[in-house]
């Protein structure tokens, strides 16, 4: 086998250059893996430090030291992380808890979650600053701890927070005040209604001068009017509240929209109104639902219409059934109607029912349609309005036959 001067045969030479070869692709290999970490390590938004099993600094990126104000050489590789407390300290540059407090009780969290490493640690710095922290163990010993500055979102947390509970003392205090001035007003509207009821019904001897006689029929429409105006918040209070729980019976729909025709009969009778009540081929002769709801969605919807149409109009009420397990009722009538942008606007509380109109002068709350909304969404149901100016409008609540609307009480 040949050999050069040095005794060693060719062959092994080669193989040895190709070895050591090898061997330096090897290393160049890992130094551009070191060079790309690095250069990771450098970029990446979050400050990042390692620590080896004796506590001293392995490595740690540039938001590590801007995070906390590090110098190059304070921040240097092999101190420890003692040392860089003692700079914190010496800076100011503490903790002054976490986000549930501080104290023992913080720095007995603190040890748990050291002694762990499991999850996130959040702390507050006596800078203001909100510091999340989520360690994890290494192998082959030593740990890894990524940071970030949350103060932003805390601030963002604080103020959503301030912003909400701003928001329910407003609620709270809006739901009070107008329950309570609310129960203030029925008592007298009460007292106005009984009197009139009273001279109107000539308890105590005829009228002497028929003017009073229309004098006193103003004074108990009027305190009628009212007394709807108050009972009409104090619903929107409840519906708003979310206390709202309704009950599932059994009763016969034309009678409960006969008496709700002969609640409005002062209207229909002053206006000569002819209302109508009827249901379609099939429709049961009794349906499952809560009453009291449905004869406030029939009184409030025949009540607009009664108030909205000229003298001698038509209002019907029917009954229907779009689909399996689905009932309906729609209210029509042939009054004033209402232009494309109020439909658009029909369901707001406090809007005013006199704008839904072109020529009626009639004025409510506003909350009729806002609570028939609200009452039939209870339901499980929807309302669907359609008006054209001059020819009138149809509103038709449906809603499921089953009592399976999120207001019902379980069974």
């Amino acid at each position: 086998m040949a050999s050069d001067d040095t005794g060693i045969p060719r062959d092994d030479q080669l193989k040895a250059l190709r070895d050591e070869i090898t061997a330096l692709r090897e290393k160049l290999a890992h130094v551009e893996a070191d060079a790309v970490f690095a250069e990771a390590m450098e970029n990446i938004s979050e400050a990042i430090v390692i620590y080896d099993a004796d506590g001293r600094l392995a490595s740690c990126n540039r938001n590590f030291r801007e995070l906390y104000g590090y110098s190059d050489e304070e921040a240097r590789k092999g101190v420890h992380f003692a040392e860089l407390g003692q700079i914190d300290i010496d800076r100011g540059n503490v903790v002054i808890g976490d986000e549930y407090g501080g104290g023992d009780a913080y720095l007995q969290r603190k040890a748990e979650y050291r002694s762990k490493l499991q999850g996130s640690f959040i702390v507050k710095m006596k800078d203001g600053r909100w510091i999340k922290t989520v360690d994890r163990r290494m192998q082959r010993g030593g740990f890894v701890s990524v940071q970030v500055d949350i103060t932003d979102m805390k601030k963002n947390e604080e103020e959503l927070r301030n912003a909400m509970e701003a928001a329910e003392k407003a609620a709270h205090f809006k739901s009070e005040f107008l329950a309570n001035i609310s129960h203030d007003l029925r008592t007298p509207l009460n007292a106005i209604l009984g009197f009139s009821d009273m001279i109107l019904s000539e308890f105590r001897g005829p009228l002497g001068n028929p003017a009073y006689r229309d004098y006193i029929e103003d004074i108990r429409e009027s305190g009628q009017l009212l007394l709807s105006i108050v009972n009409d918040i104090l619903d929107t209070v409840k519906l708003e509240s979310g206390k709202l729980v309704l009950e599932c019976e059994r009763f016969d729909v034309i009678a409960c929209s006969e008496s709700v025709v002969k609640r409005i009969r002062s209207i229909t009778l002053k206006k000569n109104l002819t209302v109508s009540i009827g249901k379609e081929d099939g429709f049961p002769e009794t349906i499952c639902s809560d009453q009291r709801a449905t004869v406030q969605i029939l009184n409030n919807l025949l009540s607009n219409a009664a108030r909205h149409s000229e003298d001698g109009a038509t209002i019907a009420i029917d009954w229907l059934q779009p689909d399996a397990g689905r009932i309906a009722v729609c209210v029509t009538d042939t009054g004033a109607g209402m232009a494309p942008d109020i439909l658009e606007k029909i369901g707001d509380p406090f809007l005013q029912e006199g704008s839904y109109t072109v020529h009626s002068n009639e004025k409510g709350s506003g909350l009729g349609l806002y609570i028939c909304k609200k009452l039939i969404t209870a339901m499980g149901g929807r309302m669907d309005i359609t008006s054209e100016v001059g020819k009138g409008t149809r509103v038709c609540m449906s809603w499921p036959a089953d009592c399976s609307g999120p207001a019902f009480a379980q069974s």
